[in-house]
């Protein structure tokens, strides 16, 4: 299949019951499927795709979760993108009983959990990040991280040479006009004694599209994370099947920081629940600002920009589901969910494995290596989630990652209130204006939409060279339809038959 990390697969007794718990960290992904009544598992979805296709099982789109990639951007747990293979990871279990699948959700971070009985500060911290650094830089011959030059990859870069790991390569990606954040992380590996690339890329450059047609014919999942096509730019430089990739992700799930009345208030008043609502919302554009104020109460808190919904994927995507409704349901499941929490709870249960760290282990799957994240260490995060809440956010200041901050000034006088949040920006809007044509061909030329694709990608190019908000819409058409085209039609066929969307029981 060319995606599986020779990883094992697992299967029980024909029609027996089996149980099976996700990541509690998020550190990795744990796929499920059932063939002729037998539960299989493995830690590669190109594992289980393979097993399906020996048994002479069907495999074929599901296309719930192609309407959540195109409306949400990322594919929520426990779906992928194949019709009856499943996907779990924090918060999330599922058991296996008489030929089918029931799944629990359970976040492991709610604030009640937290024991705040932990001792030791900063210095404890980066003892403990230091052995799980080391440990994933020990996962292959090579090592490279991916820094951003922010609290989170800095943190892992000084707990690399906290553990002696001095060869560690960091790679930071930059655009040409926007070299801010290269020089911020050229500073801190300068300090560190650390070896450092900067990975500067022209968007308008025709290499990117062939790297992403490449990544596209050997990552068995599409991601349409705005962030993915930087990611797979400078991983594809720099990694081989001998290089471990380490990411910053993870420690957003256990931290905490006081929500903005803005955000509490979407939860608590949210009127997306209301039917007249929704019909409401059909009647203005997607790009409108603050339009997604009108969706689901969870809906705000997943991807930040504007999306496709269910009324404009279905003019030409006749298979599309309402994916409101499935947040809907999904709210309902979850109970009474606290309203500072509830950010939180979405962004680490949703996003992150189904779109800030599948960019990455996509990334890595391409060039043959593995992603690691070591603030996803079960000793990390039980570590930090159970310190005295004074050491893990201010509510005064409104800043989280107290005691991540203060490592950082301990170790390399580290200025958080300089430098902020440094996410990998990537240049949506200059990538499609350079490159349009490259991806209205790609588009158009996808089996998974109707004839009407033509005149809503139009639009969609028109508006955006009006200066409306239409990249991520733009950008997750494009993603699948690669996938569709250089992974799914040549490994299984055109077999993909109308789905309807798969409800969690």
């Amino acid at each position: 299949m060319g995606a599986s990390a020779g990883g094992r697969v697992e299967a029980m007794q024909a029609h027996g019951e089996a149980v099976f718990v996700g990541s509690s960290t998020g550190a990795s992904v744990r796929y499920l499927t059932l063939i002729n009544g037998q539960a299989i598992a493995a830690d590669s979805i190109g594992d289980i795709l393979t097993a399906r296709q020996l048994a002479g099982a069907p495999v074929e789109v599901d296309h719930g979760s192609i309407s959540h990639l195109l409306h949400d951007g990322f594919v929520p747990q426990p779906f992928t993108v194949y019709r009856d293979v499943f996907a779990i990871s924090i918060g999330f279990s599922a058991k296996a009983s008489h030929g089918k699948f029931t799944f629990e959700r359970d976040f492991p971070f709610r604030q009640g959990r937290s024991t705040e009985n932990q001792t030791g500060g900063s210095d404890a911290l980066l003892d403990r990040l230091a052995s799980a650094t080391s440990e994933a830089c020990s996962a292959r011959q090579n090592a490279v991280l991916l820094l951003s030059a922010g609290l989170d990859s800095t943190s892992i870069a000084v707990a690399a040479t906290h553990a002696g790991h001095n060869d560690l390569l960091c790679v930071t990606y930059g655009e040409p006009e926007q070299q801010s954040e290269v020089e911020l992380a050229r500073a801190v590996c300068r300090q560190l004694g650390l070896r450092h690339e900067a990975h500067i890329v022209s968007v308008e450059a025709p290499k990117l599209r062939h790297s992403l047609i490449a990544y596209a014919a050997n990552a068995p999942e599409p991601c349409a994370d705005p962030a993915t096509i930087a990611s797979i730019s400078a991983v594809g430089s720099y990694c081989d099947r001998d290089t471990v990739v380490l990411d910053g992700s993870g420690s957003d799930y256990y931290f905490w920081s006081p929500p903005r009345r803005l955000d509490a208030l979407k939860i608590r008043l949210s009127p997306g629940r209301f039917q007249a609502v929704r019909s409401l919302r059909r009647l203005l554009p997607f790009y409108t600002r603050h339009e997604r104020l009108l969706a689901s109460p969870i809906e705000p808190y997943l991807l930040h920009g504007s999306w496709l919904r269910p009324c404009d994927s279905r003019r030409f995507y006749t298979e599309s589901a309402d994916t409101h409704l499935f947040w809907l349901g999904e709210l309902r499941a979850h109970g009474e969910i606290p309203s500072e929490e509830a950010r939180f709870q979405a962004r680490a249960m949703y996003v992150g494995p189904g779109a800030h760290m599948m960019k990455i282990r996509n990334a890595a799957t391409w060039t043959g290596g593995i992603a690691l994240f070591p603030w996803a260490s079960q000793e990390v995060a039980e570590f930090c989630f159970n310190l005295p809440q004074r050491h893990r956010f201010d509510r005064k200041s409104g800043k989280s990652k107290v005691v991540v901050r203060q490592m950082l000034r301990e170790a390399i006088a580290y200025d958080d209130d300089l430098i902020g949040k440094r996410p990998f920006l990537f240049g949506k809007r200059n990538f499609l204006e350079a490159h349009m044509d490259f991806c209205r061909d790609q588009i158009l030329n996808c089996t998974l939409w109707s004839r009407e694709i033509e005149n809503t990608v139009s639009r969609l190019i028109k508006k955006l060279r009006q200066g409306q908000h239409t990249e991520n819409a733009l950008l997750a058409l494009l993603m699948v339809s690669l996938w569709h085209r250089y992974w799914f039609v040549d490994r299984f066929g055109r077999r993909a038959e109308p789905q309807p969307l798969q409800q969690v029981v």
